[in-house]
């Protein structure tokens, strides 16, 4: 099935210390290996947003990482 930022996983973070975050991050894709998943942290901007134009910007930003990655491995 075509993953669609509808149906991708989102996991959003606040209060966390980086080691934290690295932490759950690793038990995270532990517990679902092969799955696309968007980690964020908010931030004091991000805690204004409605939820649905969070998910909405982080799925626009993960696909331009995604491109980015592509293109550097393209170079390779």
């Amino acid at each position: 099935m075509e993953e669609t930022s509808q149906n991708r996983k989102v996991v959003l973070l606040h209060n966390f210390e980086k080691s934290e975050i690295l932490k759950l991050m690793k038990a995270v894709k532990e517990t679902f290996p092969g799955e696309e998943i968007i980690f964020a942290s908010t931030t004091p901007t991000s805690l204004e947003w409605k939820v649905k134009d969070l998910i909405d910007e982080l799925n626009k930003e993960h696909e331009e990482f995604k491109k980015m990655k592509q293109n550097q491995q393209n170079q390779k």
